[in-house]
This record gives structure tokens, sequence and C-alpha cells, in this order.
């Protein structure tokens, strides 16, 4: 029984053993209550009757979760446990093998001309060639700078016949001046008993006028007397200019003499 000052509220009916989908049933208004409030089927249309502010900027009272957010909240990330060694090993051994490659490679290798490999090793040889070619030239040139000096100069003594003593030989100095080889005798060693000797060959080419300048003594007629023979040292080839000796001096020799060298 209600007491004064309480309104009676209508109990609700169960339809639980009608099948209904409804499982809850609203009051009804009455005559002291008055009209009953309005109660939303749908709590998730509430936003929708809300009314809008007057503003422009964009409420986010009630910010809603993306797809990705709501999983990503809702569940955890799973966390990346590293395989161990030995299933690394099974899945690097089940792996297929590529067999293509290497039959790729000998096809290309095959396809290679005979002539290339042979073209280049010719090429090779030519710059090695041309190479040690004027390695060997530069290294002669340094030698021939130390040992003949500028210009080129050799000195050496002899017994030839010509005024000489026991102890006192004639003493000869080869130069090459200015493209022309000379030679100068001391006989018996004395400066006053000079004598000059130029060969009739002018030293042409390139580096003639480096070319070492020699004498060489030893009998190439027969006559039993020591001739000179004067040696020209150019870059390709030794060339020789003999000088017959006549018992007091030497003299050019001509078509007559019979000279073996």
């Amino acid at each position: 029984m209600a007491q004064r000052g309480e309104q009676s509220v209508p109990k609700r009916s169960n339809r639980t053993n009608t099948g209904d989908s409804e499982a809850l049933a609203y009051p009804q208004p009455t005559e002291k209550s008055g009209p009953l409030p309005r109660i939303n089927a749908y709590p998730e249309d509430e936003a929708a009757d809300i009314p809008r502010q007057p503003t422009s900027a964009i409420r986010l009272d009630h910010p809603r979760l993306t797809t990705s957010q709501r999983i990503t909240r809702s569940q955890p990330l799973p966390t990346m446990i590293p395989p161990r060694r030995q299933q690394r090993r099974e899945r690097e051994f089940r792996r297929p093998y590529n067999i293509t490659q290497p039959y790729r490679q000998v096809k290309q290798r095959a396809n290679v001309h005979w002539l290339l490999p042979l073209g280049v090793g010719v090429l090779a040889t030519i710059v090695l060639w041309i190479f040690g070619v004027s390695a060997v030239a530069w290294g002669n040139q340094r030698y021939n700078d130390f040992r003949y000096g500028t210009p080129r100069t050799y000195q050496t003594d002899a017994y030839v016949g010509h005024h000489e003593s026991p102890g006192h030989p004639s003493h000869f100095i080869a130069v090459n001046l200015n493209r022309q080889a000379i030679v100068v005798e001391f006989m018996g060693g004395d400066p006053s008993k000079s004598v000059n000797y130029v060969a009739p060959v002018y030293i042409d080419g390139d580096g003639g006028n480096l070319a070492p300048i020699t004498v060489e003594f030893r009998d190439v007629n027969g006559d039993h007397k020591p001739d000179m023979i004067i040696h020209i040292h150019l870059p390709n080839q030794d060339q020789p200019v003999v000088f017959i000796n006549d018992g007091n001096r030497f003299r050019p020799s001509n078509g007559t003499d019979k000279i073996h060298l």
C-alpha cells in the first residue's frame, strides 16, 4: 500500500513465457503521475539528439576510436621471438637451391669469342714491350751518364809502338764532340807529342750526341802491329771505324787493306 505523497508505480510485466522479442514492459502514464519521461530505446543515438553548439570548432568530448586503435588497445601486440638456431638451420636446409645461376654464368663464358682474349693478350704484350724498351733505354742513358759523363769521354793506356818506353805507354782520349768521334793520342804519355784522329763518320739519329765512344787495339790486317778500332756505341748497333798502324802513327783504312775484324 503506498503512503500519502508517494506515487504509485505500476509493476513491470514479464513476458519471458510469451516468447516475444521485447523483454521489458514500459509503465503506463496515470492521472496522478502525469506523463512519464521519454525513454530512448537506442542509447547509442543519444549523441544525435544533443543540440550542436554554435561554433565552427569540432568538440572532442567523446572522441571515437578508429578500428586500428580499438584493435591496438584491446589486443596487445605479439612479442617477436627470434627463432632458434636449429630452426634457422632447418629452414636454410629446406630452402631450394638456385641451380640456374651457375648455368647462366657458364653460358655467358661460353659465348665469349676466342679472339677477345687473344686480342687482349696481344695488346698487353705490345704495351709491355713498349714500356720495357723505354725503361731499358732510360736505364742505359743513366748508366752512360754515370760512366762516360757529358760529353761522352773515354780514356785508356796502350803500347802501340809510338815513341814509348817501358812504364810509359801512350795515352788515348776518345770524345763524342757534337756528334763527331775524336780520338787524341799522347805518344809515350807525352802531352807535347799529341795527335788527333777524327773518324769519318757523322753520328746521326736521336741521341747521337750521347753515344759513347771507345777505342780498342789489336792487329786486324796481319802485319803484327796493333791497329786502332774506334767503336761508336749507337742505341741499336755498334759501328766500328778502323785506323791502321804504320809504325809511327795511325791512318784511316782504305780498300787495299785486308781487314779481319
